[in-house]
């Protein structure tokens, strides 16, 4: 099976083509940087196609003549559903750990917007199936680094994967350790706030110290009060508490 730009149109939605107020508003949505060529497609299409894409054995070469592609994002470079459907392949396919990071190493570059990244670090199901010890140290590190999306799958992998009872506080510690601040890019900051807003949720009693001391740059700070006053899952009691805590 290869994976073809006319292939795919035929998953994309007439709406799409012929509606350009929905086709605007998709795009906008996206945020794509500037060239990126959006066909269309919905993410359940494209999750379709890379699953059959797995299936038939041929996903390896599909992504090593996207790897080969140059450029890889923006004017020139693949489409957006390439790069979401080589994401969601990684995730599908059934590969020894260490084939799979270095898969994601090779991915990571064809990232530039937060669909992509959120959708890849959200499906990525495998997490839950290997020894996360293993898995943690190279999540962590790709938090450190000083490229907004590479961060971003980091804290987005971390968000969906390492915010269980046994890694919640260490996570935390991690984010927090990498002191994140106001002039950063807006999608590693987001991310940032994300998951502590996340963590209130989830593990309020284990989150709440690092907003209450203040471990946590001014806008990454009030985000992630912000998001998690947003989520039903808080009480409003708790919600109250938290707005008290705003710089």
């Amino acid at each position: 099976m290869q994976i073809s730009e006319g292939y795919l149109m035929t998953f994309v939605p007439e709406r799409f083509i012929g509606d350009e107020k929905y086709r605007r508003g998709h795009v906008s949505i996206l945020a794509p940087a500037e060239g990126t060529r959006i066909l269309g497609m919905h993410t359940p299409e494209m999750k379709t196609v890379a699953k059959a894409l797995v299936r038939s054995g041929s996903w390896k070469e599909q992504i090593a003549s996207w790897k080969d592609h140059r450029p890889l994002t923006g004017a020139g470079g693949l489409t957006h559903e390439e790069r979401m459907i080589w994401g969601l392949a990684i995730d599908y396919a059934r590969i020894p750990l260490d084939e799979r990071l270095e898969a994601i190493e090779a991915f990571i570059p064809a990232i530039d917007n937060w669909a992509i990244c959120d959708n890849f670090c959200c499906n990525a199901k495998w997490v839950e199936k290997e020894d996360k010890d293993l898995v943690r140290p190279f999540v962590y590190n790709l938090i450190l680094s000083e490229e907004e999306f590479r961060s971003r799958v980091g804290l987005v992998l971390s968000l969906a994967h390492f915010l269980d009872e046994g890694n919640t506080l260490r996570t935390l510690e991690a984010v927090a350790s990498r002191s994140f601040r106001d002039e950063d890019p807006y999608y590693m900051r987001m991310g940032a706030a994300w998951l502590f807003a996340e963590a209130l949720c989830k593990r309020f009693d284990t989150a709440v110290p690092f907003i209450t001391e203040r471990r946590l740059a001014r806008w990454v700070h009030n985000k992630a009060i912000q998001k998690a006053c947003e989520s039903w899952r808080i009480p409003e009691e708790r919600k109250t508490y938290l707005r008290t805590l705003k710089y």
